[in-house]
């Protein structure tokens, strides 16, 4: 699945990264018509609505830390893998999260986010 990227897609993969720690930045590399999808609530909505959510989810405190785990280039775009921690319950949880981008023109047009908690079921 794995494809050669042309430059414009490695920037915005760059940029992409660059944007879990400024969470503003994902308007500014997504497209004005860009959707975002997340498989925590199954609904489809604006990068802009997706990124007040992640302001409004962390109230006073801090945003998230989100930390990089690698980019692989598809066709259509790119896969970006991340983790994160955050309250959940009152007990701290552990994220995995694989963002499933496709580009157009070198910016995100669709994004399908897909959230995973760590859950300690191995043996």
């Amino acid at each position: 699945m794995s494809s050669t990227p042309d430059q414009a897609t490695k920037d915005l993969a760059d940029n992409w990264v660059k944007a879990l720690t400024d969470i503003d930045l994902f308007i500014e590399i997504s497209t004005e018509d860009c959707l975002v999808w997340h498989s925590a609530d199954d609904k489809w909505v604006t990068v802009a609505d997706a990124v007040a959510a992640v302001y409004e989810r962390s109230g006073d405190g801090p945003i998230p830390t989100f930390v990089p785990v690698g980019i692989t280039f598809t066709e259509k775009g790119f896969f970006n893998e991340a983790t994160t921690e955050i309250e959940i319950g009152g007990q701290k949880t552990k994220l995995h999260l694989l963002q499933n981008v496709e580009v157009r023109d070198g910016k995100a047009a669709r994004v399908r986010e897909y959230i995973g908690p760590e859950m300690g079921v191995q043996p």
